[in-house]
């Protein structure tokens, strides 16, 4: 799926800034159409990092599919609790910003010290889920901030991108007619509401995560 010269591209200008192993998990399923272009892809990064992008191939099962809330793959989960999830393929424009998240999660350098503390000490865990595109110029802004307050929040929340044309059934059922649109929920089951149509602002999807992770 990459040219030569964006894999020597990425062994030069992308991987030398990892510093720390990170896992990515990829859940396949039967007649997935973009589970093997999602494998190569991530052994292409495997390889060119090094093996500091440590991946791990699970077939879906039933626990998968109560945990993740959907029964079909591609599926990546980054992060030692999975907290940045990406339900569908990152390709077309998410690409660029899932490999910053890729190195944010390395790096540990997120850029939001100053909610750290206070995004760690939420009561229940909130789900960002941000409805995405793969032609949309605006999206990966969206889901990298999303991205970079769940990996600031050390789990208390989960960020997953999920993209409309392959999951058809999540845009539907919250109306989804414009990307990116961003819902917000708490705890199980993540029925959720849609918060924001368009890319918000940093202080701005901060103060609702902060708002409905404290119970008080």
């Amino acid at each position: 799926m990459l040219t030569p010269d964006q894999v020597r591209y990425l062994k030069e200008k992308w991987a030398p800034y990892l510093e720390n192993e990170v896992i990515v998990g990829l859940v396949t399923s039967e007649n997935c159409k973009y589970c093997p272009l999602m494998k190569e892809l991530l052994d292409i990064l495997s390889n060119v990092s090094m093996g500091k992008i440590n991946v791990k191939i699970s077939a879906i099962n039933d626990v998968l599919k109560r945990f993740l809330g959907v029964d079909r793959g591609p599926i990546l989960l980054i992060g030692n609790k999975g907290e940045v999830r990406y339900t569908g393929s990152p390709i077309g424009e998410e690409t660029w910003a899932f490999l910053e998240t890729l190195k944010i999660a390395s790096t540990k350098r997120h850029g939001l010290e100053k909610y750290e503390e206070s995004l760690r000490d939420l009561d229940r865990t909130v789900r960002i889920e941000t409805i995405v595109t793969p032609s949309c110029p605006y999206c990966p802004y969206a889901v990298l901030l999303a991205n970079k307050i769940a990996l600031a929040s050390g789990g208390k929340v989960v960020s997953d991108t999920v993209e409309a044309y392959e999951f058809q059934d999540i845009a539907s059922k919250f109306g989804v007619t414009s990307v990116p649109t961003i819902v917000i929920s708490v705890d199980s089951p993540y029925s959720g509401e849609v918060f924001k149509i368009g890319v918000p602002k940093e202080s701005e999807l901060i103060w609702k995560v902060l708002k409905v992770g404290r119970l008080q």
